[in-house]
């Protein structure tokens, strides 16, 4: 192994670890740790950005725009509060639709944004009904993560994997989001087993009929404009995602475009709106910095030999499959509690790229193993996935030291469940031929 390669091992492990510990925001030790290889001349300045994958920058980017602009609208909060209303406000239904509905927007949209929105509406419910939001928050973000595990827009980890691998909308839907729904209900369903009695109590105390003359859902859309354009820009967004996939022949549609030309377009019209006008200083812009270190931090093992000759030496074991399906379902899922998903799936994606051509079995079996295992495993600590962080950060603010145990302790039962349904799942897949 050449000084390069041992440069780019030791640059990926230092930054792995300050990302772990926290010990700095984590776009500045991912960009920080870009510069360095461009310094030690494993990359030159030109090629950095030809291991940043563009395409997953642009579809995020334009995801960000489309969500933003439903989320200032008022529509997140008018859906939750009505679906809070339809349940006549019992707690042990809001227990299990609330974290649900997560499952289901995760689908569609990402994760992170969410549990933004959800979390602060479910601690103003819990001032009303008077109950512990943090078992609902704990809940409703395992949910989101498992949710978004079933399609390649739900988790940053599907965005990354689908690029690297060219697969489609259809291929996440048809492959992951049956699964990905089982484990919810198998999630949900362990965790109103392991608090029926509390939840039944709480419900039983209820004044309901207060509470209906004193939440008015429709109060909470701010812009109807904003609500109907932004949801036509999702769909439209769905519909090209969905389309490339049956006519890439025809249409040659990426997915950085797929969001990118429905997101601009309604900025090109609508651009002097005037809640759109500075609409792209509230986008999450850290998080695609971060991202774009990462490809380069990830992407030095890949160019200076060190994912080939690590995929060598593992060949003997990938002859295996269902074995290989394990180490990669299971270290990915252990491991995403601790480190987070987004770096694991890129290191894993060059991984099965290395593989791929001496393996028995399309890699894609890999593929859905690693987006399920990293995208569900992220859900056993505060700090395993973005919307951990998001909704953890959010409870401390408000009740004060929440505690990694409390979390684990809640989390890790479903979590365990879901990973073990997916994993069965994984392995009539295998015995179907069906990946």
């Amino acid at each position: 192994m050449d000084t390069k390669a041992i440069a780019s091992i030791v640059v990926f492990l230092v930054c792995y670890f300050l990302i772990i510990i926290e010990y700095s925001p984590r776009v500045f030790i991912a960009l920080a740790g870009s510069f360095l290889l461009v310094f030690l001349q494993i990359y030159t300045p030109k090629e950095v950005a030809l291991y940043v994958d563009w395409e997953t920058i642009g579809f995020l980017f334009g995801i960000f725009i489309i969500v933003k602009i439903i989320e200032k609208s008022g529509f997140f909060n008018y859906f939750a509060l009505l679906l809070a209303r339809k349940l006549d406000f019992n707690p042990v239904k809001v227990f299990i639709f609330f974290p649900f509905m997560a499952c289901i927007l995760s689908s569609v949209m990402d994760s992170i944004t969410v549990i933004t929105f959800l979390v602060p509406l479910t601690y103003a419910l819990s001032e009303i009904l008077e109950f512990d939001p943090v078992l609902y928050v704990v809940a409703e973000v395992c949910l989101a993560n498992i949710g978004g595990a079933g399609t390649v827009m739900g988790d940053p980890p599907n965005v990354v994997l689908a690029s690297m691998f060219n697969l489609g909308f259809t291929d996440f839907l048809k492959h992951n989001w049956i699964l990905s729904m089982l484990a919810a209900w198998g999630a949900i369903g362990v965790f109103y087993l392991l608090h029926k009695k509390t939840l039944t109590k709480l419900n039983n105390k209820l004044k309901k009929e207060e509470l209906k003359k004193k939440i008015i859902p429709v109060k909470t859309i701010d812009n109807t404009f904003l609500m109907f354009t932004g949801l036509l820009s999702l769909g439209i967004t769905i519909v090209f995602l969905v389309g490339r996939d049956f006519i890439r022949d025809i249409l040659p549609m990426n997915m950085a475009l797929a969001s990118l030309i429905p997101s601009f377009a309604l900025l090109a019209i609508k651009g002097q709106h005037s809640e759109m006008k500075d609409i792209l200083k509230e986008i999450d812009i850290e998080t695609l910095l971060f991202l774009s270190g990462l490809f380069v931090i990830v992407g030095a093992l890949e160019k200076t030999g060190v994912m080939r000759a690590l995929a060598s030496s593992i060949q003997g074991f990938a002859d295996n499959p269902m074995g290989m399906v394990s180490a990669i379902f299971w270290g990915g899922a252990i491991t995403s509690g601790i480190i987070d998903n987004v770096p694991e799936a890129m290191t894993l994606g060059y991984l099965i790229k290395n593989l791929a051509p001496v393996l028995t079995y399309s890699f894609t079996l890999l593929v859905w193993a690693a987006s399920l295992g990293l995208d569900i495993g992220g859900n056993f600590t505060p700090v395993g996935a973005s919307a951990n962080v998001v909704g953890y950060t959010f409870l401390e603010k408000q009740k004060g030291r929440i505690g990694w145990g409390r979390w684990v302790k809640l989390a890790f039962l479903p979590t365990l469940t879901a990973l073990i349904i997916c994993k069965i799942g994984l392995f009539l897949k295998y015995l179907m031929g069906f990946y």
